[in-house]
């Protein structure tokens, strides 16, 4: 009974995350500030956007504390310390799949069935998931070393969310800022989840899709070698 409690607490605070979040981003962009929703609700808009976006949040967060938080792990047994920061992104895919079933209540709710290209969405989530394991590894090694840097992962995951289009989409800004957008890699994923889940988006182009795929390989390559670099010293300076 315990544990089916714990179960039915952990999936309620797995769904209450975006569920406030729709209910506050939509409300603020498409009542108060009245952007474009194609014609959709707009909650539904933001919903789609949080998922990519607390899956990357949640790896991100997990990850960075992974090493520093478990010292007698790293000083007493060896294994293969790239597990540690890896580890977030199984559970949190399991908490995504979750949140992919609310997201599938809500489209009933609204009556709107998602187009064929819904077979294309994992794509995004692949690239969320390199981008979150990227910066998990270089945050993870940082951290043992510069305490400090736990501090920083709010404030890198607050700019995020404001800049990465979770509440509003790209073709609601005005055209000279697009481009800009599309400097963030994570804005395309979820340009593209939103394109593959909900009818009538707009598909994200070709240039966008190969500044996201550099840039979040690029995180992902650079992290993987400053982690094994900085791996030889944890147990020295943690």
């Amino acid at each position: 009974m315990v544990r089916y409690r714990q179960t039915l607490l952990g999936v309620g605070w797995v769904l209450l995350r975006p569920l406030l979040a729709m209910g506050v981003f939509g409300f603020l962009f498409g009542t108060v500030a009245k952007l474009d929703s194609h014609g959709l609700p707009y909650p539904l808009i933001v919903l789609v956007g949080m998922l990519p976006w607390q899956f990357f949040a949640s790896v991100l967060s997990e990850g960075a504390n992974s090493v520093a938080g478990n010292p007698a792990l790293v000083t007493k047994i060896y294994f293969p310390r790239l597990l540690m920061p890896a580890s977030g992104l199984v559970l949190n895919t399991v908490d995504l799949g979750v949140n992919c079933l609310f997201l599938a209540g809500v489209m009933v709710w609204y009556g709107i069935a998602p187009p064929w290209q819904v077979v294309f969405a994992p794509l995004a989530l692949v690239l969320m998931a390199m981008a979150a394991l990227g910066a998990a590894l270089w945050l993870s090694a940082l951290t043992v070393r510069y305490r400090d840097f736990r501090a920083l992962v709010p404030v890198l995951l607050q700019f995020g969310i404001l800049t990465t289009p979770v509440a509003f989409t790209v073709a609601a800004l005005p055209g000279e800022w697009r481009w800009w957008a599309w400097l963030n890699p994570l804005a395309w994923p979820v340009e593209w989840l939103r394109w593959c889940v909900l009818p009538g988006t707009v598909m994200p182009g070709p240039k966008a899709m190969l500044l996201s795929v550099a840039g979040c390989s690029l995180l992902l390559f650079s992290g993987y070698w400053f982690f094994r670099r900085a791996e030889a010293r944890f147990a020295d300076v943690i």
